[in-house]
């Protein structure tokens, strides 16, 4: 994942993921730059505390309440709930040409019900169980291109019809 997080101009999560994992969204375990991080934040409700936060990367809050640049953090004002194709909008002026979507599932579902997506990398454990996890994402129109098995894990590499 660190390498893959290299590789890409901005890595995006949803506030829920934000909350319940506090990612640091960085190739720390990897040699490389880190990408810029991308959260959606529409009520600016995360606290500023979170490691998504640090100085370590370039971080853009896209919420429905301000523009400003503080320090790394760059808030990024959306017009209205229809987020996805302002980002996309905003992202595009900004010349990011790609992001890796890292979740949660909100966030997945409402990039893959839009068809903005080009590649997914699922990574299933064979050996892990959860009890009462929450439900994947429903993939759409998809190719399955290939699959790895590293140790416990396949990872399955889907592309977008």
């Amino acid at each position: 994942v660190h390498k893959w997080r290299s590789e890409e101009a901005a890595i995006l999560v949803g506030t829920n993921t934000a909350l319940q994992d506090d990612p640091l969204l960085t190739t720390r375990l990897w040699q490389g730059e880190n990408a810029i991080r991308i959260v959606i934040d529409k009520d600016l409700k995360l606290p500023l505390a979170l490691k998504l936060f640090n100085t370590d990367a370039k971080t853009f809050i896209y919420n429905l309440a301000k523009n400003s640049t503080e320090e790394n953090l760059v808030y990024i004002k959306l017009e209205n709930e229809n987020f996805i194709d302002q980002m996309i909008q905003s992202l595009f002026e900004m010349n990011i040409q790609s992001v890796m979507i890292e979740g949660g599932a909100k966030t997945l579902q409402s990039f893959i019900d839009e068809g903005l997506w080009d590649e997914a990398r699922v990574i299933t454990n064979e050996e892990l169980i959860i009890e009462n996890g929450i439900a994947a994402p429903e993939m759409k129109d998809f190719i399955l291109e290939s699959q790895e098995r590293y140790f416990s894990d396949v990872i399955s590499y889907y592309y977008n019809n």
